[in-house]
């Protein structure tokens, strides 16, 4: 599961007919081969401090705990409501999506009713003034096609007009936004075939003909261009390049965070970008490199909320399809070879309640990550490849590596896609919950990561494990999470943790845990087969992989 910026959508949801269970995955194996912007009054960077309550096994040297502090001045906006209303009373039936080349980067725009959207997409100076003329106009016309065909669906109008020639990879956008439709389908309070049918109906018009053939020009080196949201994925990518020997160079893509109202009245309030500032600098001066931003404000469109909608996940189809084309100005720029993404193994396939076959995440599965080398083979000539480090692995997988070979990286993690006010884990969603008992299993102090402890009774319902979890759109009310928090709490408590909820699991589910320990210990810590990463690379991290999920 793929940690991106704010607020990453999916992995499994509970579906009716099958759920997805270690023994119900392999029997699928065997059939299918294979926001507004808020105010920061000051960002203070709080002193690293040495950690001397809890040794952890696995760093031989001590490792200094990475905390942020950011004080926010938080003034609820009230232009979310004018604009529900709005949306409400001019219902369109066209978008016509205008777009512009600037100085900065690239700029799009389109009216609702009276009122103008403008969103702009800004580049390093040094990498824009330097991506030629020809490779701005493929960026252009096929970001405005992908950006705004989830937005034309959720709104549900007839047309979306751009004044743009027909972008060259039209036909694979059409794949990923059919894709991810089955699994938003299976979600919201609508049929699938109600989202196929929006989608087929959709008039599309473009303006002029293709955008004229481009030429990387430049031969690339062994390095790579890595993602870094400072998620587990990503930072294990990061470590991985970094001892592969690839020079990574990390990328951050900022998107708004959210400050809005949904139509229950429920404000929403993200803090991702206000952490990832204040770790961005420390992460910088420890490991000599420096973090390039691109600010991506058509993020703004994805969230339900800024349209008067009630939750869902449209918006969300070809997020990682979009970075792809944002990343080549730093690929130019840098002369590097790789672009490498966070995808882990992509195993959670079900069926929904209308029967068909689906992956939660389509956009982040080895099959798709085949497309998008497909495209970058045409517009590079070959000279970029996507790869995915972490694809072989279970997430519990990706955090022993990270945590046992390389610590002094893993505090920097930051996987809760939201944060509170003054700390990067808001502690009140399923991802914090599983991310510090997978902590605790690996002997990794959560601390020297920021986040405190979660095993007292509070947090009850935020463990799959013992209760069935609200957030019924997401991975964590999964089948199969469960099996593998049932085997980090046995780990857990093997390590001696303590707390309500390890005495929990110690009088309800020791028994099970303990007769299926090594079942579950095959499964999670096994080594799938490799998609997508070259072969020499391949040749030297299966080694890596097999040496540290070896280890007890």
């Amino acid at each position: 599961m793929l940690e991106i910026t704010n607020a990453t959508k999916v992995s499994v949801v509970t579906p009716i007919s099958s759920t997805p269970t270690i023994e119900n995955i392999k029997k699928e194996e065997k059939k299918f081969p294979v926001p507004q912007e808020i105010n920061i009054s000051e960002l203070q960077e709080k002193n690293i401090s040495e950690n001397q309550n809890d040794t952890t096994p696995v760093a031989k040297k001590t490792i200094k705990s990475i905390s942020t502090k950011v004080i926010i001045d938080e003034k609820p906006k009230q232009k979310v409501s004018l604009k529900i209303r709005i949306n409400r009373l001019f219902k369109p039936k066209v978008f016509n999506i205008n777009t512009t080349i600037t100085e900065k980067g690239l700029h799009f725009s389109f009216k609702t009713g009276s009122q103008q959207h403008e969103y702009d997409i800004n580049f390093p100076e040094e990498t824009w003034k330097e991506f030629p003329y020809n490779y701005k106009l493929l960026m252009r016309d096929n970001l405005a096609h992908l950006s705004f065909l989830d937005l034309g669906i959720m709104h549900n109008i007839k047309k979306l007009s751009y004044d743009t020639p027909l972008p060259l990879f039209k036909s694979f956008f059409m794949e990923v936004i059919l894709r991810n439709l089955l699994f938003y389908g299976d979600c919201d309070s609508v049929k699938t075939v109600e989202y196929i049918t929006r989608l087929c109906n959709l008039e599309l018009s473009f303006k002029g003909n293709h955008s004229p053939p481009c030429t990387f020009g430049k031969e690339t080196k062994e390095r790579s261009i890595n993602t870094l949201t400072f998620g587990k994925e990503s930072l294990l990518g990061y470590a991985l390049a970094k001892e592969l020997g690839l020079d990574p160079v990390p990328v951050t893509i900022i998107e708004p965070d959210l400050n809005t109202m949904t139509n229950q009245g429920e404000r929403i309030i993200t803090y991702e970008n206000k952490h990832k500032n204040a770790l961005i600098p420390i992460f910088e001066k420890e490991f000599n490199t420096k973090v390039y931003k691109i600010m991506n404000d058509l993020g703004e469109i994805r969230c339900y909320a800024n349209w008067g909608f009630d939750e869902t996940d449209l918006g969300w189809s070809s997020i990682l399809t979009q970075y792809l084309f944002l990343l080549l100005p730093i690929h130019y720029k840098e002369e590097a070879k790789y672009m490498i993404f966070g995808n882990e193994n992509d195993e959670c396939y079900y069926l929904t309640k209308d029967g068909f076959r689906c992956n939660p995440s389509y956009e982040q599965t080895k099959e798709w990550m085949k497309h998008m080398n497909t495209m970058l083979h045409n517009v590079t000539q070959s000279e970029v490849q996507a790869t995915s480090l972490v694809q072989p692995l279970h997430e519990i997988a990706v955090c022993k590596v990270l945590y046992q070979r390389y610590p002094e990286i893993a505090k920097y993690q930051m996987s809760c896609p939201d944060g509170a006010k003054t700390q990067r884990w808001c502690t009140k969603c399923s991802k914090c919950a599983c991310c510090f008992i997978f902590m605790k299993a690996l002997g990794f102090d959560p601390t020297l990561a920021g986040l405190p402890d979660m095993l007292s009774n509070e947090y009850k319902e935020l463990f799959p494990l013992f209760t069935d979890v609200k957030e019924g759109r997401t991975y964590y009310s999964s089948g199969l999470v469960r099996d593998e928090l049932l085997f980090a709490f046995h780990l857990a408590a093997k390590k001696g943790a303590t707390g309500e909820l390890i005495d929990n699991f110690k009088e309800n589910h020791i028994e099970e845990a303990t007769q299926r320990e090594q079942e579950l210990r095959n499964y999670f810590f096994s080594i799938s087969r490799q998609f997508n990463i070259p072969p020499h690379l391949w040749k030297k991290m299966k080694p890596i992989f097999e040496e540290e999920l070896a280890k007890e």
